[in-house]
């Protein structure tokens, strides 16, 4: 088999509603769609979901280094070996992880679909099938607004809430206070500040009236202060749960070793792809510490990568594929039933709708061999 051409998709993804956490108000999704074809008439697909507030990107960044650099660089090259692409590409362009995502996860679709087999078995199969129950992220707003907003989630079905916060620390003790009182105590309640915290003095003083009300707190302090890390988790009663301070393996082993995170959030366009998101999984599990398979609010390719990765092993006990419940249209025949979400099929499992991409598409990149 033979990669004999390359196309390169940006397109915009509308929203229901902005997305608003302590990082930036996020009005729509700018994202990259790949299409790796071969030889073969096999076609894998792969989508880049940047975010410059976590990966340094933009739509336009993304799209440029994987015309300019990383396409051309595995055209006429086998797509299945895959670890030998990812290892040569990470020596050729340091950085633009969503980049990287994208062509890897179109090789490891073309893996399945040569296979004849659903990606998560490959990778792991853990799961019966390709399937997930995500929670609800609930935006920034005041708290009287993310109550009705948590209620109406409950009333969908919803049985987890992820509360973005991350502002005003004694806001947010107020946003969670008002969403605790409003839904059922069977409910689960993850928060997730996004750095906005800043230190450790700052996120005990909002977490001492808010903590009893969650399962988890994810990212309260900056990414680099690992040792507020530390601090927390030795001082609070709830699992800390690192999220831009572990981009990769690397980083997850020193977190390890400096007693840093009680669970690891992993993403897809952080590792830069699923090879990587595996070695980080690994790490964790082998010091006993599981993994959530995070979301940066990928559309359905991107999203149908991530159920197969959280299918794949059972150390990634929790996952956040909530893009497609966020958008007001998607590009492929994702199976979508809130708060269920799961593929079906070789490879990824999804089929993109081409009249559908026309409608959002701004740019398209053709590299032939």
């Amino acid at each position: 088999m033979q990669i004999t051409r390359i196309v390169i998709h940006q397109y915009e993804i509308p929203l229901k509603e902005p997305f608003i956490t302590a990082l930036r108000p996020i009005p729509a999704l700018e994202r990259v769609l790949v299409e790796v074809e071969t030889d073969t008439g096999l076609i894998g697909l792969g989508e880049g979901a940047p975010a410059y507030e976590v990966t340094g990107e933009t739509q336009g960044s993304t799209a440029a280094v994987l015309a300019d650099v990383l396409a051309p660089f595995i055209i006429e090259e086998n797509p299945l070996a895959i670890e030998r692409h990812v290892r040569r590409m990470r020596a050729l362009v340091d950085g633009a992880p969503s980049a990287h995502a994208a062509l890897e996860i179109a090789l490891q679709d073309l893996r399945g679909k040569a296979a004849e087999q659903p990606l998560y078995r490959l990778l792991g199969g853990n799961a019966e099938k390709p399937s997930l129950t995500v929670p609800k992220v609930l935006s920034i707003k005041s708290p009287d607004e993310m109550a009705t907003d948590a209620v109406t989630a409950v009333d969908e079905g919803y049985t987890q809430l992820k509360i973005k916060l991350g502002r005003d620390p004694e806001t947010d003790v107020a946003r969670v206070t008002a969403i605790a009182e409003a839904v059922p105590d069977e409910v689960s309640l993850k928060a997730d500040a996004n750095q906005g915290w800043g230190d450790a003095k700052t996120a005990i003083e909002a977490l001492t009236g808010m903590a009893h009300h969650l399962h988890v707190i994810e990212q309260p302090v900056a990414k680099e202060n690992v040792s507020d890390l530390v601090f927390l988790r030795n001082h609070l009663d709830i699992p800390v749960m690192p999220d831009e301070s572990v981009e990769t393996a690397t980083d997850a082993l020193k977190l390890i070793k400096r007693g840093a995170g009680d669970v690891f959030n992993i993403k897809l366009m952080k590792t830069g792809g699923i090879t990587e998101a595996i070695r980080l999984n690994a790490v964790a599990e082998a010091d006993n510490r599981p993994t959530q398979l995070g979301s940066m609010v990928e559309g359905n390719v991107g999203t149908a990568a991530g159920i197969h990765f959280a299918a794949a092993f059972e150390n990634v006990v929790w996952n956040e594929m909530v893009g497609p419940f966020m958008t007001t249209e998607g590009i492929t025949d994702l199976d979508i039933n809130t708060p269920q979400i799961e593929t079906s099929g070789p490879g990824l499992g999804v089929t993109v709708d081409k009249t559908a991409l026309r409608s959002l598409r701004s740019e398209r990149i053709e590299l032939e061999s």
